[in-house]
């Protein structure tokens, strides 16, 4: 199986990872009447593999975008909300991944590293059907993540700090204005904005005495105070919000490997939505706000896949 690139996160600094009304969630009571999801989740939600191939999903308007390790390197597709039409958007002879769609579905940023001799990696934005393919940034440093706000006016992404750890940084859609959200003596990466816009959640990223833990945070912007959502000693990582802002959904290594979880905005309720005996990543949700789509390998000899669940239908 190829080495995974997903949402890169602090991993690009250790590596240099159906209803819907008045935006509730429902699911379907034994005796077939509709009633509104309480976490914690008492069954597991139904998956199925959606591609043979793919890691690090994200999903706009009404395509998903992911990325594909093909012709010795990762190249940026897309594709249908059902898995048709795949369609390779990028042909370099280096990586790129780390794609995120804007809500609107009209563009994606995405990260390219080793272009034009350059030994970092460094953001792109292009048209969803992979035209003007633009550099917004050029460090001598990596910079990765990156994630569109809301309105698509703003990319938070994240880069090494003064201190040389990994923060979070906001910029402009086209680049400019670049500014650092975070400034602690943690990596802080895999960074993602709520519905509003006003908040981000990221993952941080602690050592000590050889062992490595992160856990989850919120952040408000305009105040700049910051909220611990998990605390279990174990790596908390790639948190995406519903669309209505009412839940996070995240992946842990809690319970032996990493599986998807899912708790309320403040971390209460926290649930596991998976259980496999191979790797389950990088969930995030799609438009419809009842379905997840994540990465996944279900063998030794698996690639790396995506998958969807769907939170009103249990296994």
């Amino acid at each position: 199986m190829k080495q995974y690139i997903g949402r890169v996160c602090a991993s690009s600094v250790i590596f240099f990872a159906a209803i819907i009304c008045s935006l509730q969630l429902f699911s379907v009571s034994g005796c077939g009447r509709r009633s509104a999801i309480k976490l914690p989740l008492d069954y597991y939600p139904l998956a199925e593999r959606l591609t043979p191939i793919g890691s690090n999903p994200s999903a706009g308007g009404d395509k998903i975008a992911f990325a594909a390790y093909v012709d010795d390197n990762y190249e940026i597709y897309k594709m249908d909300m059902d898995g048709d039409n795949v369609t390779r958007l990028t042909y370099n002879d280096t990586n790129d991944y780390s794609p995120d769609l804007s809500a609107h579905g009209r563009q994606i940023v995405y990260v390219s590293f080793l272009r034009y001799g350059q030994g970092s990696d460094e953001i792109f934005v292009m048209d969803i059907d992979g035209r003007n393919q633009n550099r917004i940034t050029e460090n001598s440093i990596p910079d990765g993540g990156p994630t569109f706000s809301p309105d698509g006016k703003w990319i938070a992404f994240e880069a090494a700090s003064e201190k040389g750890n990994s923060q979070v940084f906001i910029m402009a859609a086209d680049g400019g204005g670049k500014r650092q959200l975070t400034h602690d003596d943690n990596d802080n990466s895999c960074v993602t904005f709520s519905p509003d816009g006003k908040q981000i959640a990221f993952a941080s990223y602690a050592y000590s005495t050889g062992k490595v833990r992160s856990d989850i945070y919120l952040m408000d912007l305009d105040s700049g105070d910051k909220k611990q959502l998990t605390n279990n000693g174990f790596m908390n990582a790639n948190p995406s919000f519903s669309p209505d802002g009412r839940l996070i959904v995240f992946d842990s290594n809690r319970d032996g490997n990493s599986e998807i979880y899912i708790m309320e905005p403040d971390g209460t309720d926290q649930t596991r939505l998976t259980s496999n005996t191979f790797m389950d990543t990088d969930p995030t949700f799609l438009p419809d706000g009842h379905r997840i789509l994540f990465s996944a390998y279900r063998s030794t000899t698996d690639q790396l896949g995506l998958f969807i669940m769907d939170l009103l239908e249990q296994e």
